[in-house]
């Protein structure tokens, strides 16, 4: 079903519904007439004479919410303390989401939402099942935010995992990046040198290289990582391999992100690639974690 006919659905259950504005004592009494914008419901107690409510800006409001009975069971007024939210990012319910559009700065509005535009079915908390909600809202401010990136669930690990790799790339001493826990495994400066690659391999995938060019990079970076390298320049081969992944994750679209990759003969979107990447560098840098541990460094961030 689309979103409109999704919409459309909606408003037909909703006004469906037997609506009275009046509310019992102790809920106060607010004039006006009643505005419906299916499936919303509202009546305009202040119109608003600063900036207008735009749809992805930061909405600052003070609130006070109703069941049908009369009972309060929340009020930001109550407790002196604003709430903020970006309007579009789902951080509130469906009806907080439309219900201030057409709003200005410094307006009331009191909300009916429907129990499909507040917590369903089955409610929540001090909210009973089905139950509609009423709003008093005031928008105190409005504020444009940075767009969130359409990769934003993926960045989120990355900024953790590649300011710790670089940390502890630092506080291992170079004499000590030629240590390896046993014959046929990995050093330091090797499991390092294996993240930039990672890095740069799967971005390469990523972008659609063929499975020979593949091969090609796979047998170059193996031969790499055994190399002769000073401390500095393994931290600067991370760095900048850190560097194209984030400039990747930042600059992918939603379109994008939902493009089909070949994985090794797995079919995945650039999605998968980029939450593989995370999890390449979680993988090693716990192993660099326990091969600090075994000669006595501890992760800076721990200590």
């Amino acid at each position: 079903m689309t979103r409109a006919w999704c919409g459309l659905a909606m408003a037909a259950v909703c006004v469906g519904q037997v609506f009275d504005p009046k509310m019992p004592a102790p809920v106060p009494e607010v004039s006006g007439a009643v505005e419906s914008r299916a499936p919303l419901r509202y009546i305009e107690v202040r119109v608003g004479d600063g900036a207008a409510a735009l749809p992805g800006q930061e909405y600052t409001v003070h609130y006070t919410g109703w069941l049908r009975d009369g009972t309060k069971f929340d009020s930001s007024v109550d407790r002196g303390e604003p709430l903020k939210f970006v309007q579009g990012r789902r951080q509130v319910i469906a009806g907080w989401e439309m219900g201030f559009e057409g709003m200005k700065v410094g307006g009331k509005r009191r909300l009916f939402l429907p129990y499909q535009l507040a917590y369903g079915e089955k409610g929540r908390g001090k909210i009973p099942p089905k139950a509609e909600l009423i709003f008093d809202v005031e928008l105190l401010d409005v504020k444009a935010v940075t767009p969130q990136p359409a990769a934003a669930e993926v960045l989120l690990p990355f900024d953790g995992l590649e300011k710790k790799v670089i940390a502890l790339a630092k506080a291992i001493p170079e004499d000590k990046y030629g240590w390896r826990p046993g014959p046929g495994v990995r050093s330091v400066k090797e499991v390092l040198l294996h993240i930039a690659f990672g890095n740069a391999l799967q971005l390469h995938i990523t972008s659609g290289a063929s499975r020979d060019e593949i091969a090609k990079e796979i047998e170059s970076h193996t031969k790499f990582e055994t190399e002769a390298l000073t401390k500095d320049q393994v931290i600067a081969k991370l760095t900048d391999s850190f560097a194209e992944v984030r400039k990747t994750m930042e600059g992918a679209s939603a379109g994008a992100l939902s493009r089909d990759v070949d994985f090794f003969g797995q079919k995945t979107t650039v999605r998968g690639m980029l939450t593989e990447i995370d999890t390449h560098i979680a993988e090693h840098m716990g192993q660099l974690i326990a091969y600090s541990r075994m000669n006595g460094i501890v992760p800076p961030w721990s200590q």
